[in-house]
């Protein structure tokens, strides 16, 4: 089963591999108490693992893009009654 996607602003399309998230977290020594109260950020963000034509793989925020095609078939005709 082929999942292609397209980038929402540039229209390239892509074969989907899989989604995900993406996580980051930071840590910084505190103002006052040093590395017992340290300042901490963290967070996650859907990702989706697209291939290029030629194979590369790559990697969208999962707002970035959207289905074009399930097994050559647009997504209204899959979903309609």
């Amino acid at each position: 089963m082929a999942i292609v996607v397209e980038n929402k602003r540039t229209l390239d399309r892509y074969v989907l591999i899989g989604t995900g998230y993406g996580a980051y977290r930071s840590e910084r020594p505190g103002l006052f108490l040093g590395n017992w109260m340290p300042d901490e950020k963290s967070g996650a963000y859907p990702m989706a693992a697209v291939a290029t034509l030629d194979g590369e793989i790559g990697r969208f925020c999962s707002d970035q893009v959207r289905v074009a095609s399930v097994d050559g078939r647009k997504v209204s005709e899959l979903l309609q009654p």
